[in-house]
This record gives C-alpha cells, sequence and structure tokens, in this order.
C-alpha cells in the first residue's frame, strides 16, 4: 500500500471517528435532543492563481443543549496548505514576476465553548487551539451578553488572550523558538430599532507583543554590496575609487541576498464596526451594509465596506449576492526593497524596522460572489458559496506579480436534531 493511500485511508478514519463521537453524544440518554440542537459540516477550496496559495479546508461544527440554561458548542478544522508565496524580494532585473517559494503544512484547529445563561446575562467561555508544523496557538476567550429593553438591546463586553508558539522549520529565519502574545477586549451593541432593522456597533482593541515577525518573509538591501569604509581604505592602495565600488556593485545575474524582516515587538490596534440589517417585506428579502475601521501602530489604516443582500425565492431556497471592497495604507517601515544600509554591510545606516511582505503595503482588494442555500425540511439546510477575491497594488512600487488573485469554494450542509 502507497504512501499516498495510507494517508487518505487515516484521513477518511479521522472523519469517520468524529462523526461517530457526535452522534454518541447526540444519542446519549443524558442529552436528549432538541430542535436548536444542530451539526455543521464545511468544506472550503482557496485557490489563488499562477500556482499561488492554495488551502482546502473541512471543517465540523457542534451545538447542543443540555439543559434549559446552558449550550454546548465546539469545531474541528483541517486545513492543508500548499503552493507558492513571495519571499519579499522583488523581480530580478529584467523579469516581471517577484520571487516564490513553495511552502505546504498541515493545520489542525478547534474549539470548545458553551453559552449559559444567568438572567438577562449570557456568559460565553471558549478554549481554543491551533497546531501546525510551525505554529502552535492556545487561546481562551470570556464573552457577556446583556438583554435590556425587552430583548431590544443587547450590550456585549468580551476578553480574550492568545499564546502563540513559533517553532523553528525548513525555510524559516529562525534556529530558536520564539513566542508571542494577543490579547483583546471588544464593546458591542446591538438594537433592534424595529421588527424589521437590527443595528450593530463593536469596538475592539488588541495588543500584540512578542515576536511579530514573517520568519519566511525576507528584505533586499540595494547597497549590501557597496564597501564600508574599512574596505575602502584598504583596497584603494591597488584599486581606484571607481574600480573599488565596481568590484563591489550588484550586477545582472548575481542573486539576491535577503535578510530577515524586523518589525517592532509590540503592536496596539483599534478596530471599529458598524452593520444595519434591514428586512424589505414587498421583496421578502433583506439587505445588510456593514463599515469597519482598523488601525495599528505599524501605521496600517483600513477601511472595509460590505454589502450583501439576501433574496428569498419560494420555501425553499435563499440567494445572496455580496461585495465587499478592503483599502489599506502601508505600515511605516514597508517598501519592496530598501536602498540604506543592510545589518551586514552599513548596520549604521539600517533602519531600526524594515519589511517587504507585501500584506504591509498599500492596496485594494474585492471581493464579490454569491451563496445559495436550499432548506430541505425543518431539520436539512444545504449552502453552497461561490466568491472571487482580487488585489491590487497602489503605491506604484511594488511588483503586481506581489498581489494574488483567488477563487473561493465553500459547500455543506447543517443538520438539526
Amino acid at each position: 500500500m502507497n504512501k499516498l493511500l495510507r494517508d487518505l485511508i487515516y484521513k477518511i478514519r479521522k472523519y469517520i471517528i468524529l462523526i461517530q463521537l457526535i452522534i454518541v453524544l447526540w444519542s446519549s440518554p443524558v442529552l436528549r435532543g432538541r430542535a436548536e440542537d444542530r451539526i455543521d459540516f464545511k468544506h472550503e477550496d482557496y485557490s489563488e492563481e499562477n500556482g499561488r496559495i492554495k488551502i482546502r479546508t473541512t471543517s465540523f461544527l457542534f451545538e447542543r443543549d443540555l439543559i434549559p440554561k446552558l449550550t454546548v458548542k465546539g469545531a474541528y478544522v483541517y486545513d492543508g496548505v500548499s503552493g507558492a508565496t513571495p519571499t519579499g524580494a522583488p523581480p530580478l532585473p529584467n523579469e516581471s514576476e517577484v520571487e516564490t517559494t513553495e511552502i505546504k503544512d498541515i493545520r489542525r484547529a478547534g474549539f470548545i465553548a458553551a453559552d449559559y445563561q444567568i438572567g438577562s446575562h449570557k456568559l460565553s467561555p471558549q478554549l481554543a487551539y491551533s497546531s501546525e508544523s510551525d505554529y502552535k496557538s492556545f487561546g481562551l476567550s470570556l464573552i457577556d451578553s446583556m438583554d435590556f429593553n425587552d430583548k431590544n438591546t443587547t450590550i456585549t463586553i468580551g476578553a480574550s488572550h492568545d499564546i502563540d508558539r513559533i517553532v523553528p522549520n525548513y525555510g524559516m529565519n529562525i534556529i530558536r523558538e520564539k513566542n508571542k502574545d494577543n490579547s483583546q477586549v471588544i464593546v458591542g451593541l446591538t438594537q433592534l430599532i424595529n421588527p424589521k432593522t437590527v443595528f450593530t456597533a463593536n469596538l475592539t482593541l488588541g495588543y500584540s507583543s512578542g515576536y511579530l515577525d514573517d520568519p519566511y518573509k525576507g528584505v533586499l538591501f540595494d547597497d549590501h554590496y557597496s564597501p564600508t569604509t574599512e574596505e575602502i581604505k584598504s583596497l584603494s592602495e591597488f584599486l581606484s575609487l571607481d574600480e573599488i565600488i565596481d568590484l563591489f556593485e550588484y550586477k545582472d545575474g548575481d542573486p539576491y541576498v535577503l535578510f530577515p524582516e524586523n518589525r517592532p515587538s509590540k503592536k496596539f490596534r483599534q478596530v471599529g464596526l458598524l452593520s444595519l440589517t434591514h428586512y424589505i417585506e414587498k421583496l421578502n428579502g433583506s439587505i445588510e451594509g456593514a463599515y469597519r475601521y482598523y488601525h495599528d501602530d505599524f501605521g496600517v489604516n483600513s477601511d472595509t465596506l460590505s454589502l450583501t443582500w439576501r433574496q428569498k425565492i419560494g420555501d425553499q431556497f435563499i440567494v445572496s449576492p455580496s461585495f465587499r471592497f478592503y483599502r489599506q495604507s502601508s505600515a511605516d517601515f514597508y517598501n519592496p526593497r530598501f536602498n540604506v544600509g543592510s545589518p551586514i554591510q552599513h548596520p549604521e545606516a539600517t533602519p531600526s524596522h524594515y519589511s517587504a511582505d507585501f500584506r504591509l503595503s498599500e492596496f485594494d482588494s474585492f471581493t464579490y460572489g454569491v451563496k445559495f442555500n436550499y432548506i430541505v425540511s425543518d431539520n436539512l439546510k444545504f449552502d453552497l458559496s461561490l466568491k472571487r477575491y482580487e488585489m491590487e497594488g497602489k503605491d506604484n512600487k511594488t511588483s503586481p506579480s506581489a498581489y494574488a488573485n483567488a477563487n473561493i469554494i465553500t459547500g455543506g450542509f447543517r443538520v438539526w436534531f
């Protein structure tokens, strides 16, 4: 039996075992089901063009009422990631494509959570875990949702903390394990304006500290080959200044020398979200619009506008076209290449922080698509989503080939018990 077949059988057995465990949970005499109990299954295929990143995600989610005031829920997520990703180097001379490197990894993640009703309060603690070959994360969160005004108004406050561990792996710029901490608090308001209109507002404050670099990204310093003062002094006994400069000068065909990026070790971020959903009875549909603002002390500011229309067709079909526009400014320390001092040749002129990761550049992105829901019965629903994601650089210095376009297909079902 070859390795590919063994791996396939192993994955199938894992899913069978997981489904069996969920079935056991639902069939337990102590946990007899109610109409709100459910199982969700999702599979998503994210595929960037031109051989870039592909992500295939399979997830299971369950939700179960144990007693009238207590609901438990959990999820298991399995990701397979493969493909080419930019290294941080710009295109070589006379070429138009940025340099890329191949990556391949598996991520396993999950969470277990509960909702516990105490009077007008709903407490929601959660434990989450994620594991990759080069990254481990453990998170805790607690949210309190408080109902007022005959449940027409809900105030939400919450906090979370993640402990991340970056593990050295092939192709990384680190040789020792690194750590990162993420904390955030959220305050939110949900207001039922009338029976057909709901307004939501959230404010999130987050703080990250520790190793915030991408260990796979490098930075090019154009002057890395230029001579130091000491080298010029030593060589001037034998060569002219022009000959010395020519000796060190970067020439076509020479390999790029990339240095590990160096981001700040702390980041404070603020995120604001406003959304409004309105049901239009004459059209038997609803429209949802949302605006999100993001700022962090890396210097990144972003605006996100999204619009979704949900149209019910008959008793069983819902069609939901959507559009999302995203715009961000670049980080203060971003550049696709640096013409200042390199960390080895001219450390005295090297910036305090530097990165050539295109995700920190100035760009726009567009996401548009449509989702289909088919309600088979009161206990079963299928859904299928087709989306297109496009990026467009706006800084006139980052190579267009750094940005990715992707197609996203998501399908699944929900079963109520």
